[in-house]
């Protein structure tokens, strides 16, 4: 391949799917540092930074922007509760179809494979870590750059590019996604997005975001390829 790509994936939904482990240890977090049980009730986490739900959630409760100090600390005590939920659901942990021999064949083929998730860099890696996938990402914008997605996702870029090359261009550098703000987030960002059906939106959720491309999963490799211009030799 003589041109270099970038490839940055979201983790929740898109990679894999933990049966309720991050909601379990963010609302535990949540009460130890704001006092407030079922803080999340009825709230979606999708697509979200781990830093913008606490503060969402800390605004809607509290009714103030909790400070840095209260943050750094929400999102401690959830890392540490993080990885034991984790361990106790290791086996229902699904892995999204394809995906393992998607990275296997895009690291072979020569791409930079990373991530654009709203994940903290730590909570990215437990997650990751658990179902043995940590190991295919060499860079990535996580929640824990900035609470908003697009902004972390330029950060993921700017790591890539560090990484692989300076002169890739916008239009050879793709985010996959499965929830409308991923889409977004790539357009802020002003690369394509590639969204996948695999997360908790509709079709016509993600249609009317108007991706690049939109796949029902990413189980075919000569599909994904094609989307960002490559082929499977």
């Amino acid at each position: 391949m003589d041109e270099k790509r970038l490839v940055l994936f979201d983790i929740d939904g898109t990679l894999l799917r933990t049966p309720g482990a991050g909601r379990r240890a963010m609302t535990r977090a949540f009460f130890e540092v704001f006092g407030v049980e079922d803080p999340f009730a009825g709230y979606s986490f999708q697509g979200k930074t781990d830093r913008g739900i606490f503060i969402e959630t800390a605004q809607q409760w509290l009714h103030r922007v909790p400070t840095e100090a209260e943050l750094q600390d929400a999102c401690g005590r959830y890392l540490s509760f993080l990885e034991p939920e984790l361990e106790a659901c290791r086996a229902e942990i699904q892995v999204m179809p394809g995906i393992p021999g998607l990275l296997e064949k895009l690291l072979a083929a020569g791409v930079g494979v990373g991530l654009a998730t709203g994940n903290l860099h730590e909570g990215a890696r437990l997650k990751l870590s658990a179902v043995n996938l940590w190991q295919y990402f060499s860079y990535g914008g996580f929640g824990s750059d900035h609470e908003h997605r697009g902004e972390l996702t330029r950060k993921g870029i700017q790591r890539g590019r560090d990484l692989y090359g300076r002169d890739i261009p916008d239009s050879r550098v793709f985010v996959v996604g499965d929830s409308p703000l991923d889409v977004r987030a790539a357009r802020y960002a002003g690369v394509p997005c590639v969204a996948v059906l695999t997360g908790w939106n509709t079709r016509d959720e993600l249609v009317a975001e108007n991706p690049a491309v939109l796949l029902e999963d990413l189980s075919q490799p000569p599909s994904f390829f094609r989307a960002v211009g490559l082929e499977i030799h």
